[in-house]
């Protein structure tokens, strides 16, 4: 049996699944200059090239548990925001500015560029599908109340504001700073709750 470095075989396993998944991460936020292998991972990590195996099947395992590192997080923290919001406007604003702050605590845009180019991955697929569905939810929600239930200014008004969403990741991603691009888009978003409520 291999010496293990905590109380149990159960921990030792997630000890050591943790640093796979850190060094993955390292080398993921460096960009398409530094590609996932096993050996970059194994080298990054401290761990014997083929030890990795017993612990994910392949190196698809690692950018998959990357993702899932950040996404229940994610959903979570803007749950939390939108829970304490005392009005479906509020919750709309706060929708934006809180997935917002969370693009620019982990870094949405390494995170879903290497999402989007990995081989197509029915499991992350699903993992990020779930989640995006998640958050279109919660919005349409906010919209519907809102808009006196009207299902067709409903769908206009999330897609509205999944743009603005959707510009604010953008220029989070160009680097810009955070301070200013969260600032602008909750005032943003405050002009489209004023101007499409009757």
């Amino acid at each position: 049996m291999p010496k293990i470095d905590a109380p149990t075989v159960a921990e030792h396993r997630a000890q050591v699944q943790a640093r796979l998944i850190d060094a993955a991460e390292s080398i993921l936020r460096e960009g398409p200059s530094q590609p996932l292998t096993a050996a970059a991972v194994s080298a990054q990590a401290g761990i014997a090239r083929n030890s990795i195996y017993r612990y994910v099947d392949s190196v698809d395992d690692l950018r998959e548990l990357v993702v899932r590192r950040y996404l229940p997080d994610w959903l979570e923290a803007v749950d939390a925001e939108m829970a304490e919001a005392v009005s479906p406007g509020d919750q709309i604003v706060t929708w934006v500015e809180a997935n917002l702050q969370q693009a620019a605590d982990t870094g949405h845009g390494w995170l879903m560029g290497m999402a989007q180019s990995m081989p197509s991955n029915p499991s992350i697929d699903t993992t990020i599908e779930q989640a995006h569905g998640v958050m279109r939810e919660s919005i349409a929600n906010a919209w519907r109340e809102l808009l006196g239930h009207d299902e067709v200014k409903t769908q206009v008004a999330a897609a509205l504001t999944s743009g603005l969403l959707n510009a604010g990741f953008r220029e989070l991603a160009a680097d810009l700073p955070a301070e200013v691009v969260i600032s602008m888009a909750r005032s943003a978003t405050v002009g489209l709750v004023s101007s499409l409520v009757d």
